[in-house]
């Protein structure tokens, strides 16, 4: 049986986390917010404007974060499920139950 976490392993992160800062100036448009307004929602105040002029790249973590934010939005998660951003492998991998594989004891 295939483990939860073999589509997670076969994403490529790269490709997510630059089409994430590619697309967020227009989720941000759609969704009606500015970067001052969600950069300290994601944790990344200083950051967030650079990556979305391309001068920086994002981290893993801070795809994360930005996509548990737009998430938790209902326009938000349209926008992100209308891109991919959030694929069925990752959202598999996220459901896992993890209290199955904890040992006893």
């Amino acid at each position: 049986m295939a483990d939860s976490f073999d589509g997670l392993k076969a994403l490529d992160r790269n490709l997510l986390m630059d089409r994430m800062a590619e697309e967020l100036p227009t989720i941000r448009e759609q969704l009606g917010i500015s970067v001052q307004k969600l950069a300290p929602k994601v944790g990344i105040e200083e950051k967030l404007n650079l990556v979305e002029k391309g001068a920086e790249k994002l981290q893993w973590s801070e795809y994360m974060s930005i996509l548990f934010v737009l998430w938790n939005n209902d326009i938000g998660r349209g926008i992100i499920e209308s891109k991919g951003l959030f694929p069925d492998a990752l959202k598999k991998a996220m459901a896992t139950n993890r209290n199955e594989h904890m040992p006893e004891g």
